[in-house]
């Protein structure tokens, strides 16, 4: 999928992805088409649904409710995905401002936000895995601890990949056309037939 492969994308492992995608939509309710993920996260606080794929962010949702992570909701791998991550990150940019006050503020920052401390700090409210690999998990609660040993399996065996949703794995003009067929399939506007003769012609039309 990341590599874009015309024959990856329209062959024999998406049609199995395409063909579960639609079992999983039998789980779904009728009104799941545009809810806003943190509405999700809260119909699963309330035992209203059993499970949500999210990211990392929506931790922050059930924390709020006071619900403990191992013992109130657990986090997972999406099934039959261990092994595997798909990661994002957030980056800050800075300008080159010469030498002098400014560029020393610049490292001052750096240097803060790659400290181990502020890496443990932010992580345990957010959800997310430090971008340090070196931070120790002591800290963290259930989630984080499997955040990381997941992070470290998947960079350890070849098994992380930027997600495509945030723009880590393609341009987003190809991201769009993946999401289109998709979406599409999941709202049974297409089959799984047109969906593989679909898809690897709307990614080379945004390529």
């Amino acid at each position: 999928m990341l590599d874009a492969d015309p024959e990856a994308l329209g062959g024999d492992m998406m049609r199995q992805v395409f063909d579960d995608m639609s079992k999983l939509r039998t789980y779904f309710d009728d009104s799941f088409p545009g809810r806003d993920w943190n509405l999700a996260s809260a119909m699963v606080i309330e035992g209203k649904a059993g499970a949500q794929e999210m990211g990392d962010w929506a931790k922050g949702e059930f924390l709020r409710a006071d619900l403990k992570p191992g013992e109130d909701f657990v986090c997972i791998r999406f099934p039959g995905t261990q092994g595997s991550v798909l990661f994002n990150s957030d980056q800050f940019v800075m300008f080159d401002l010469g030498d002098g006050d400014a560029r020393a503020a610049q490292l001052k920052m750096a240097s803060a936000v790659e400290d181990p401390a502020f890496q443990i700090a932010f992580n345990k409210v957010k959800g997310s895995v430090p971008a340090r690999t070196d931070v120790p998990d002591t800290e963290f609660d259930d989630c984080g601890k499997k955040g990381m040993a997941d992070l470290a399996e998947a960079a350890g065996n070849g098994g992380l990949a930027g997600s495509l949703a945030h723009g880590h794995g393609q341009p987003s003009a190809v991201k769009e056309a993946v999401f289109d067929v998709v979406t599409q399939h999941l709202n049974g506007q297409i089959t799984t037939d047109e969906a593989l003769t679909r898809l690897p012609q709307a990614v080379a039309a945004a390529q």
